[in-house]
Order: structure tokens, then C-alpha cells, then sequence
């Protein structure tokens, strides 16, 4: 389901390389949105982090049995991740383009990058959104751009052929 598809190069780079995998041998729904669990596990296979569970390290919504529990507790004791005021982390929702941008530069440690003066290309980036020197960070570095509109629509959901460009791009950035 990836033929002719606008991101197929990379995610069979991608896929190659085995960071990001399918929901079968025949599919990878390219289309489909994916989860803060699915997007932190490709985060760091892409980095080549060595993930090991780290029990003083979990949320209220995390448990031993997930099947994402030794990411997102790494994540955490590594500071990648801080999760909700709640304690949780809600890894089964879906995530956004900000906040998966906001993850993968805090994982990739691109996370000083702050820019002089921000001015966003994007109208509906403004220097005082908390995702905004995420958004800039990555728009430079070419890990990310926005819509042919001028929007980067950081509260749309991000899709898995989405996800498999953005890893792409880390890793072309930083290989």
C-alpha cells in the first residue's frame, strides 16, 4: 500500500533498516494516524538508542505488560519525554505534528536551538507557542515543512508516512 504513495522512498528506507515496520507483511496504512507510543519507538530505533525498561521511571498510564513500557520509561529517565501534569502519558493517543517534533529534536539533543528574533513563516506559529523553537529547530534543519498554504498545522495529527519522512530526514541530518 506504499506504491506511488509521496513519502514511499523513505518509509522503504525506512522499513529497510527496520525502524519503522508494517501492520502485516502488506501493509503499512501509510495514511493512517500514528501514536505517541508508535512515533517515541521509531525516535529511538532511528537514533540508535539502547532501550532498556527503567521501572522509577513510568506514568500512571504505563505498565509493565505494554508492549511500548521499556520506550517510554527510557524516554522519561533519559528526560526526552515529561509526559502530563496528570502523571501520565498517554501513549495510545494519537500525536500531533508539534508535539512529534518537539520529541524527536529533545531525543536527537538538538534541544538548544533557540533562535534570535523568531519569525515564523508559518501563520499559525507564533514565537510564543511552546512548540515554536521546536518548530523553527526543525524547519532549518529540513526535518520538517509546512503545507503548500503557509500553515504547519502543529495540532494535526500525524500520519505514519509522516513519521517514516520525519526519521528519514533525522537520520540524513545526522548520519
Amino acid at each position: 500500500d506504499v506504491a506511488d504513495h509521496w513519502a514511499e522512498e523513505a518509509i522503504c528506507f525506512m522499513f529497510n533498516e527496520g525502524i519503522v515496520s508494517g501492520y502485516s507483511e502488506r501493509n503499512f496504512l501509510p495514511n493512517n494516524y500514528i501514536t505517541r507510543a508508535e512515533f517515541l519507538k521509531i525516535s529511538l530505533l532511528n537514533l540508535s538508542y539502547t532501550v532498556y525498561p527503567v521501572q522509577s521511571a513510568s506514568f500512571t498510564d504505563v505498565t509493565e505488560g505494554d508492549w511500548y513500557y521499556a520506550y517510554v520509561t527510557f524516554a522519561r529517565s533519559k528526560g526526552f519525554v515529561t509526559g502530563y501534569t496528570d502523571g501520565s502519558f498517554h501513549p495510545n493517543d494519537y500525536i500531533t505534528r508539534a508535539e512529534a517534533v518537539s520529541m524527536i529534536l529533545q531525543m536527537a539533543r538538538i534541544i538548544e536551538y533557540q533562535l534570535d528574533n523568531f519569525e515564523s513563516s508559518f501563520s499559525d506559529v507564533s514565537g510564543t507557542n511552546w512548540f515554536s523553537d521546536a518548530v523553527a529547530a526543525a524547519v532549518d534543519l529540513g526535518i520538517v515543512e509546512g503545507y503548500g498554504d503557509g500553515i504547519f498545522r502543529p495540532t494535526n495529527k500525524l500520519t505514519r508516512a509522516e513519521a517514516a519522512v520525519i526519521a528519514e530526514r533525522v537520520w540524513e541530518e545526522l548520519y
